[in-house]
């Protein structure tokens, strides 16, 4: 008797026609089976692909039939898409599909195109016809983008043909033309923010929100960060207004995912102003500012968001943004915002020095004045006004009221002045340590000796600080200031430790004061002789490198106080000797040297003194003998 594994084992051997034949009897029968059904429908779907293949259409429609009335279980999902999939072989345009797919495997994918648009304007406008023509057009606006020249306004004509196609969203394919968007929009050719807007953002995919990492390890923005970026920044400076609210909400998203993206930040608060929501934007602004604090734009954004409500803070941001840079390449536009401020005051001999400047540059680099210039050279008062000979006073006096909006509502930290060092890149660039109260152990961060404008500066002076970390773990310092002390150095502990190595050849020698501080000190830098045991007095800060937390040693003396009971402790116990190497019963190894000198045997009775040690082989903490009092037989 025939049964379906007899059908599917016949098909399997590639013998359709006789699996067929079979699998039609057990159809007919009354008492069919769902596996009877499931093996004609394979059989019937085997047959249409071979014949539409080899272009032998005569039993297209009967086959067709037989499988378009079967009842085949609504579970399985493979065998229903594929009968979906079949009986549209069997249309009249089932033929051209197949020979549109095989162009485009070919690489044909113009030809492709051609087919595609040929069985549209028949009438079948089917998702599998549209699906195609749209993956289609992309690889053909990919091409454009990569080849050299690019051909942008080809690539862009295929992405306005896929917007007329109706294709699933959100899915892989409508990412990819997302991604051809970005690419174009990046070399200036595109308005990603009206591009965003009929794309859809909210068709994005989860995938689309995971950062890309390459093959080299590097971690790059995901797309939908980049997209982000690029559609507010294209929005706001053409002012689209309904881009631009369009945008806002995704931006919000984007931050809530990614906050230490301070460009994501910006993009917000330059949307938020421009959308005239000055109050909101503000906050991000500062945002900015903390993390870009000696870049000119930064400065200027937050006095753009405080300019309608407030000109006087403005004008001191425009002040502080000038201080950061002098070239007027860059800054032209912040003394014009500058100028402006200033003769609603009416000093207008600072006004037209900004304003000369700005003509002056432009005048002698051949380049055209800006129109907000030529407007104010316009102006009535300004032929009979002398310019101000310098308004770098102006500048320093007005800036204080910005830099106080970073610090306003922080905390002041006690702080001490460490040395000035250069480093040898920038040898006319001094630093200067400064170090910053913390429990257990100051912090110790380096800035610009122009940094700290105190009338007094040396080492071991109080300072009180205003500050915080940024988004990479940084200590930024905004503002700082004497503090009076009565003791250099008043913000570091003495801590009592012990001297575990002294290494001889290299000068140098190795202490703990616990088993998560610990520190080395050059021989030069020390004002006693040690040796291992030795108690040590030591003053410490922390900081912060490559290879993470490093602690530094400002001070350290010899001390009578005692060694804490944690690094070192007596011992007395039996010991097992193997191999040179002694053990104690309690956990202390004795090295080699130490066995020897003291002739130490299995089973000898030792006392002696042990120190923490740490055994790099097996990553674990252990004792180490010391010095050896007494050795005896038992």
């Amino acid at each position: 008797m025939i049964t379906s594994k007899d059908v599917f084992s016949k098909r399997k051997e590639g013998e359709v026609d006789e699996a067929y034949t079979m699998a039609t009897e057990l159809i007919n029968n009354p008492e069919r089976d769902s596996w009877d059904i499931k093996a004609f429908a394979w059989c019937v779907i085997d047959l249409i692909k071979r014949d539409v293949k080899s272009g032998h259409q005569q039993n297209l429609s009967h086959y067709a039939q037989q499988l378009e009335h079967l009842e085949i279980d609504s579970s399985d999902n493979i065998l229903i898409d594929q009968r979906q999939y079949t009986l549209k072989l069997c249309k009249p345009s089932g033929q051209d599909i197949l020979k549109a797919k095989a162009l485009s495997k070919q690489g044909d994918h113009r030809e492709s195109i051609n087919l595609y648009r040929k069985i549209l304007s028949s009438g079948d406008h089917s998702e599998d016809v549209q699906t195609g023509l749209a993956w289609e057009l992309y690889r053909i606006a990919k091409a454009m983008i990569e080849q050299d020249p690019p051909n942008f306004n080809g690539a862009k004509k295929h992405l306005n043909d896929y917007f007329k196609l109706e294709t699933e969203k959100p899915s892989l394919l409508h990412t990819c033309f997302l991604q051809l968007a970005d690419k174009i929009a990046k070399e200036g050719k595109l308005n990603m923010g009206a591009f965003a807007r009929i794309w859809g953002l909210e068709y994005l995919r989860s995938d689309d929100y995971e950062p890309f990492i390459a093959k080299d390890g590097n971690t790059y923005p995901s797309l939908a960060e980049r997209v982000v970026q690029h559609a507010s920044k294209d929005a706001f400076l053409r002012n689209a207004q309904e881009d631009l609210q369009y945008i806002l909400p995704f931006i919000n998203d984007c931050i809530n995912r990614y906050p230490d993206n301070l460009w994501l930040k910006l993009s917000n608060a330059k949307t938020l102003m421009a959308t005239g929501r000055n109050d909101e934007a503000l906050s991000f602004g500062l945002e900015v500012v903390k993390g870009k604090v000696n870049d000119y734009w930064a400065w200027e954004l937050l006095g753009d968001i405080h300019k309608p409500a407030s000109p006087k803070i403005a004008l001191s941001c425009y002040c502080k943004a000038l201080l950061c840079s002098e070239d007027i390449n860059f800054v032209g536009k912040v003394k014009i915002k500058l100028a402006e401020l200033l003769i609603k005051i009416s000093a207008y001999s600072e006004a037209k020095l900004e304003i000369e400047e700005i003509a002056n540059y432009r005048v002698d680099n051949s380049q055209k004045i800006p129109e907000a210039a030529v407007l104010l050279k316009g102006q009535p008062w300004y032929a009979n006004e002398t310019a101000a000979a310098s308004n770098q006073g102006l500048y320093l006096t007005n800036a204080l009221m910005a830099e106080e909006l970073l610090y306003s509502d922080l905390p002041w930290i006690n702080g001490v002045l460490g040395e000035v060092f250069t480093i040898d890149t920038k040898p006319n660039k001094p630093k200067r340590k400064v170090y910053i109260h913390s429990t257990p152990l100051p912090i110790e961060i380096s800035i610009p000796e122009s940094k700290v404008t105190t009338s007094e500066k040396h080492s071991g002076m109080g300072v009180r600080i205003k500050g915080e970390y940024d988004s990479e773990n940084r200590f930024q310092i905004y503002t700082l200031e004497k503090r009076d002390i009565r003791d250099k150095w008043d913000i570091f502990d003495e801590f009592i430790g012990v001297v575990d190595h002294v290494n001889q050849q290299k000068n140098l020698l190795h202490f703990m004061v616990s088993r998560n501080i610990d520190g080395i000190i050059r021989f030069a830098d020390l004002s006693d002789k040690f040796d291992e045991g030795d108690a040590i007095a030591v003053r410490i800060s922390k900081y912060i490198s490559k290879q993470g937390t490093r602690y530094r040693t400002l001070t350290s003396c010899k001390t009578t106080k005692p060694i804490p009971e944690s690094l070192v402790k007596p011992f007395e116990d039996n010991v097992r000797e193997e191999n040179g190497m002694g053990f104690t019963d309690s956990g202390i190894f004795i090295p080699p040297p130490m066995v020897k000198k003291h002739n130490i045997k299995n089973d000898d009775y030792v006392s002696g003194q042990a120190i923490l040690n740490y055994n790099k082989k097996r990553s674990e903490w252990g004792w180490k003998a010391l010095r050896i009092s007494g050795v005896s037989c038992e």
